[in-house]
């Protein structure tokens, strides 16, 4: 049975969710602008708004809110160097491509730097990224080579260039967070959590940017993909995260927002 939808988060949540969400933009704009990033630059950067939120949402197992904020931040670096990174695959913002090289590699470096101080164990730190970028990067040239034809196909895709990703956002929030952090949850978490984002960046994307090929919308719409079986998996990427999530109920209403969202807005202009 599909859950109600949830239209709004909890006040006091989205009071501390939207103030972490500033205090990262200004975190990342800072080292942007201190790079040498033109104001353009530091204007996209600043409006990343889930990309600045999310480690907010990552960090909810942190009890001690000064290491919360801290980790946040150090996330928030890495996450949109990354995201740059994206832009500078894509050629699609506009923006100096030297620029976005220079400043993604800042970012990164200032955000490896941090999360090491903050670690308990700082290998640790250094050891998820290696080894998460093998499937990273192997599964991003992949997806150039081959587009999905079916969702099983769309699936493997994304759990590279979308599970994958913030999996390890989760892993680093988990090794650099109070002690006791459950690991596995957060990771878990991330997982599900991004691929129902990356399902949102599809159907949104057939429209916004045109897309096509390997689209799940265009799946949906060329009859490639029933769309049952996508709301399907929408639930069962919902009840993964809400199992995730047991010991932070702060993040339920999360789950199930993005989640229907999904599910009430994007999916039935395709379907």
């Amino acid at each position: 049975m599909t859950a109600a939808p949830v239209t709004a988060l909890p006040a006091h949540y989205t009071e501390s969710m939207l103030a972490a969400e500033a205090a990262n933009r200004d975190h990342v704009t800072r080292c942007v602008a201190g790079t040498g990033g033109s104001p353009d630059l530091v204007a996209h950067t600043a409006a990343l708004r889930l990309y600045l939120r999310v480690p907010h949402f990552l960090t909810e197992w942190t009890t001690d809110p000064d290491r919360r904020a801290a980790v946040s931040r150090a996330l928030a670096l890495d996450i949109v160097s990354m995201k740059l990174l994206d832009d500078l695959m894509d050629d699609d913002t506009g923006l100096d491509r030297v620029e976005l090289a220079c400043v993604c590699l800042r970012l990164h470096l200032r955000a490896l730097h941090e999360l090491a101080c903050l670690a308990r164990e700082p290998k640790a730190v250094t050891d998820i990224l290696e080894r998460d970028a093998v499937y990273l990067c192997g599964g991003q040239i992949g997806t150039k080579r081959s587009r999905a034809t079916n969702l099983q196909e769309w699936r493997a895709h994304a759990s590279t260039y979308g599970a994958a990703f913030l999996g390890r956002y989760g892993a680093l929030a988990a090794a650099c967070g109070s002690d006791g952090q459950p690991a596995d949850a957060v990771r878990q978490f991330a997982e599900a959590f991004a691929l129902i984002i990356t399902t949102a960046d599809d159907l949104t994307d057939y429209d916004r940017n045109g897309e096509r090929d390997g689209n799940l919308a265009h799946l949906m719409r060329t009859g490639a993909v029933p769309g049952q079986d996508v709301v399907d998996q929408l639930e069962e990427l919902r009840g993964r995260a809400l199992t995730a999530v047991t010991a932070a109920p702060g993040l339920v209403p999360v789950v199930h927002l993005y989640t229907d969202d999904v599910l009430t807005r994007l999916v039935p202009r395709h379907l």
